[in-house]
């Protein structure tokens, strides 16, 4: 009886030991199922992954290879937690994976990782292991910030950049057109580059990524790339030129290659003091500006600008132009203030004083050309007016002809007519004299531009009859009224009356027109080289002379703007006919002029 109590006892106690055997049979706890190490069970072999490395990464995750193993169930795969200091995150993986992208909440950019994986087999309700293959992993580094361009000249510049979070080096790629794709040019383990190898204002896009290499392997992991565009620094402005109307000052400047705009300021006499007055753009080259004050000088200077992206860089300091700037006024109350006298006087001098030798001399030159003469001499700059008999009015020849080609040039503004339109040689049109339409027979057919030509080389006054009829002397008289001068010609009389300061008002507007006009090129060649100028011949050629004469059997005037370093309008109408003596009488008034400035430049 006892030994059958003892044995009721031991079968007792087995059941209670393989309870637990029971739970392990539940497909929702696998994790339960009993396991048994490869290595100390002999029955069930497991062979651990071969060739576990990282191929691959992103700044949060990494991207494992492993050769696959054949019959296993599956991987198991962890990554060292340094901080905790175990193994953690363990991931199953499927067995006919030979990749996976493992991620966990603590890993962040550019750190190395001890990575590891092993094999594992569910056999007879058993899960056997192989051993582990350990190996290193690496997020990518962090992506470059912080770009800028320094340094900058006409050859290059230095790209600089914060530092990037496991980085090891840094990569910098350039696009280039010829491959349409982005050519690496260089590597460095600082957080700058230097270009050395650009042109002057050469404008070029970059990326640079951080790479961080793998200790023990030769895989490198890159940073994402950030894209930055930089230039080089322009040449230096030349050509720069700075001339005052009265109060109202002009810059101009040869225009550079490659600049995306220009920066016009001014400094005091000595380079001090820079003070921006604007930025154009790249296809202007000159700037006007009223905003400088009266009576000072200044040193107008120019800067290229080369902008590509966010990066803006300027050219060299220039040499600059010096100029003066004079009183606040207008041409036409400086001309109309004038009160009409015999005597030489000059007008708004602004501290000049003309010396008594030069002005007897002009003064001499004056009463040789006999009779009654209107004169004025009038710099553009300064506004300063030397005149006699200023308001004195005459007839006005062949020098009527330059403000009604300038009307008709008003008119062919909006392109019709324009220099191209054809007029026909009529009867109508026949005036004897000057010209060379007249040995034409009618019918002949000529352009307005043909037209003008006959008026630059021969003063045709044909030429000038059929302008008549093509544009009309109501318009005429209605156009030189706006620029505030005596409106004298109708068809009864078709030259009308002029005086000097009326004749120089019109050649302020044709001065104008020869450089901004639509015909500007032709009209200022046209002007520059007309004939029969002997203020032209008299000043020996030494400046470009714009020129109308015009003469009869009992006048002989001249009206020209000479373009000299200042430019000046320069007008004579007499009554007597002496070609020699309006000659000496421009070197007169040229000789006032260059005193004039000798003076302004000296203050």
């Amino acid at each position: 009886m006892r030994r059958k109590w003892f044995a009721a006892l031991v079968l007792s106690l087995g059941m209670m030991c393989t309870a637990p055997a029971a739970l392990s049979a539940s497909a929702d706890a696998p994790v339960l199922t009993e396991t048994v190490s490869a290595v100390n069970a002999s029955a069930v072999k497991v062979d651990a992954p071969a060739g576990f490395y990282c191929s691959d990464a992103s700044t949060s995750q990494v991207v494992m290879r492993w050769k696959k193993v054949s019959g296993v169930t599956g991987y198991e795969m962890q990554y060292y937690d340094k901080i905790e200091k175990v193994w953690t995150n363990t991931k199953r993986i499927g067995a006919s994976s030979q990749y996976y992208k493992y991620s966990a909440k603590n890993m962040t950019m550019g750190i190395t990782y001890s990575m590891r994986i092993r094999s594992y087999k569910i056999s007879g309700g058993k899960t056997y292991y192989s051993s582990w293959a350990k190996t290193y992993a690496t997020t990518d580094p962090e992506q470059v910030k912080g770009i800028k361009e320094t340094s900058a000249n006409t050859s290059g510049y230095t790209l600089k950049w914060n530092k990037a979070k496991g980085a090891s080096f840094y990569e910098i790629f350039r696009w280039s057109p010829d491959t349409g794709k982005y050519e690496k040019i260089g590597q460095t383990e600082n957080t700058y580059y230097k270009i050395t190898d650009r042109t002057a204002g050469q404008k070029n896009s970059y990326k640079i990524r951080a790479a961080r290499k793998l200790a023990g392997s030769e895989i490198i992991f890159h940073g994402v790339s950030t894209k930055f565009m930089a230039t080089a620094v322009c040449d230096t402005v030349t050509g720069i030129k700075a001339s005052a109307r009265l109060n109202t000052v002009t810059v101009k400047w040869t225009k550079v290659p490659k600049a995306t705009a220009y920066e016009v300021y001014y400094t005091n006499t000595s380079g001090d003091d820079p003070v921006v007055l604007a930025t154009v753009g790249s296809k202007i080259n000159s700037y006007t500006t009223s905003k400088l004050t009266p009576g000072k000088k200044y040193l107008m200077k120019v800067k290229a600008i080369s902008t590509y992206g966010t990066v803006t860089v300027k050219s060299r300091y220039p040499k600059g132009a010096k100029v003066r700037v004079f009183n606040k006024t207008t041409y036409n109350k400086i001309l109309d203030d004038y009160s009409n006298n015999s005597a030489i006087t000059l007008s708004n001098g602004q501290g000049y004083t003309i010396p008594g030798w030069l002005k007897n001399n002009l003064s001499y030159e004056l009463n040789c050309l006999g009779g009654t003469c209107s004169f004025v001499m009038l710099d553009l700059e300064s506004g300063a007016l030397v005149a006699s008999n200023g308001k004195t009015y005459m007839g006005t020849a062949s020098t009527v002809k330059m403000p009604f080609m300038l009307y008709c040039l008003q008119e062919m503004e909006d392109g019709e007519p324009n220099l191209d339109t054809v007029m026909t040689y009529t009867p109508e049109d026949y005036h004897a004299g000057s010209g060379i339409i007249q040995t034409y027979e009618y019918g002949r057919k000529l352009t307005i531009k043909q037209i003008f030509q006959t008026i630059f080389d021969y003063s045709d006054n044909i030429g000038f009859y059929m302008l008549q009829r093509k544009f009309g002397i109501d318009g005429y008289n209605k156009y030189i009224a706006s620029l505030g001068c005596r409106t004298s010609m109708s068809y009864q009389n078709r030259w009308g009356v002029i005086c000097a300061t009326d004749s120089a008002k019109e050649w302020i507007q044709m001065y104008n027109y020869i450089y901004n006009g639509k015909y500007a090129d032709y009209i200022r060649y046209g002007y520059a080289h007309s004939c029969s100028s002997n203020f032209r011949l008299g000043l020996n050629n030494k400046y470009t002379v714009y020129s109308k004469c015009g003469w009869t059997d009992e006048l002989h005037h001249d009206t020209t703007v000479v373009e000299a370093e200042h430019p000046y309008v320069l007008i004579c109408f007499t009554n007597r006919v002496s070609a020699a003596r309006l000659q000496r009488l421009a070197r007169a008034a040229d000789a006032i002029h260059t005193d004039m400035w000798n003076y302004y430049s000296s203050k």
